[in-house]
């Protein structure tokens, strides 16, 4: 894949051997040296972060003086840029379900980045620089570009036409910060809803006509965009004077989207289906392919040989004589062996089955909180407090966290059958009210 950024290609890392993925930076960004240090720093402190939810960036090479690549974990997903292409030639949308089940992992996601770098922000969100691993997690890579954008001095328009990096509208300079990450959301939201990418052309000026066009497609329907997903969006995108300053706060108002709607609080089956149905259009990454030939290599070895056909006739042989098992007529040897293969399933069974778990049509919820002994309320019930490990039915629940002075958090949620599910919450203080100010008459001496 290429893109402004850079080319990305499959590669083998040399010291180790795993398959990695190389990002050769495209040479106006190597011959930039502030970029190129920037950049070298921001890698070598991410570098040993791992997390589900982002691709590790291991290294920055250069294998020449004028060749600089950024060496990252091999992910065998596709790229979601690649699955709204493919979206678009098919000319079929995705679900709104699957839209909900993308931005319900990757506001999170983003939220966490900048949580714990307070000062930090990622800066390159976008479908170039998002995977959808199987079965349907979603996943970030190039984390770790933010402060060497900064160094580029780019415009917002320049920005987003030689990188495709939506930022929020700026005086001078565009630099990575927590509210371009939330614009970078929005776009991502916006992409999915409309089933393609963004051109270069319509960021930002075509914003409002693209966001009054976008439709929820329920199946075989299309709905008109309800009013609270299409707030949340205008915020998300900087189009009210009130816009999203954080992932955080884009998280936290994205509950209310999620409240909005039944058909909103979903799984993640709907993304798996339009990831599943773009996999021939979409190939998996190179580095994928050998586990795939090796499971076709062994396959092939378990397979009778197939000799070569010979075209003389072939005189009939003659019947065998009735072989026997064991000194044993083939009648009794083959009920010997019924009673044989039937032990051993059974024993099979017995060491194969599932450990106890929730039983069937049941999942675990577990509920983590900032700060900690937070009380946790289950469709009305309190259920203890966080951390919390809770059995709950299959099926659509909403979820209280609250904590003493903080505000309350809703979260609708799914939980699937022999499923853990976690969730996390971050509680903010609230802000408290001044007491109201008594006012007294003074009394005024009269001459």
């Amino acid at each position: 894949m290429t893109d402004g950024l850079g080319r990305r290609i499959a590669a083998t890392d040399p010291a180790t051997g795993e398959p990695v993925e190389h990002l050769e930076l495209a040479t106006e960004l190597v011959l930039h040296t502030a970029f190129a240090t920037a950049l070298a720093e921001r890698v070598t402190r991410l570098s040993a972060v791992r997390h589900a939810s982002y691709v590790q960036v291991r290294r920055v090479d250069r294998p020449e003086i004028d060749r600089l690549v950024v060496v990252s974990s091999a992910t065998p997903g596709r790229r979601l840029s690649d699955l709204l292409d493919a979206s678009e030639s098919a000319g079929v949308r995705p679900d709104i379900e699957a839209v909900v089940a993308l931005m319900r992992q990757l506001l999170p996601a983003a939220a966490l980045f900048s949580r714990n770098k307070r000062q930090q922000a990622l800066g390159t969100l976008g479908p170039e620089r998002l995977f959808v691993v199987p079965p349907a997690r979603v996943v970030i890579a190039e984390a770790a570009f933010g402060t060497a954008i900064d160094q580029l001095q780019l415009s917002r328009a320049d920005a987003w036409q030689r990188y495709q990096l939506a930022m929020p509208p700026s005086e001078g300079p565009v630099t990575s910060t927590a509210r371009g990450d939330a614009t970078a959301l929005g776009v991502v939201a916006l992409s999915m809803l409309l089933g393609r990418r963004l051109t270069a052309a319509e960021f930002p000026e075509a914003l409002p006509a693209l966001l009054a066009s976008a439709r929820e497609r329920h199946g075989a329907e299309d709905h008109p965009l309800s009013s609270v997903f299409a707030r949340w969006l205008r915020r998300a995108l900087q189009l009210d004077e009130d816009g999203f300053d954080s992932p955080q706060a884009a998280q936290i108002a994205f509950e209310e989207v999620l409240a909005s709607n039944r058909r909103y609080v979903t799984g993640t089956d709907a993304l798996e289906a339009w990831a599943d149905s773009h996999t021939a259009t979409v190939p998996l990454p190179a580095f994928a392919q050998p586990a795939l030939a090796a499971a076709a290599s062994t396959a092939e070895s378990d397979a009778p040989k197939a000799s070569a056909v010979d075209a003389s006739p072939v005189e009939p042989a003659e019947a065998p004589a009735p072989s026997r098992f064991l000194g044993m007529r083939p009648r009794w040897a083959a009920i010997v062996v019924g009673v044989l293969l039937l032990q051993a399933s059974v024993i099979g069974w017995y060491w194969s089955r599932p450990a106890p778990g929730p039983v069937e049509g049941e999942g675990e919820l577990v509920v983590t909180s900032r700060p900690a002994a937070a009380k946790v309320i289950v469709d009305g019930s309190e259920r203890g407090e966080t951390p919390l490990t809770v059995t709950l039915s299959a099926g659509p629940h909403v979820v209280e966290v609250r904590a003493g002075t903080s505000e309350p958090r809703v979260i609708p949620l799914v939980i699937r059958a022999n499923v853990q599910t976690a969730q996390y919450v971050e509680l903010q203080e609230a802000v408290p009210v001044p007491p109201p100010v008594e006012r007294r008459r003074v009394p005024v001496k009269r001459r």
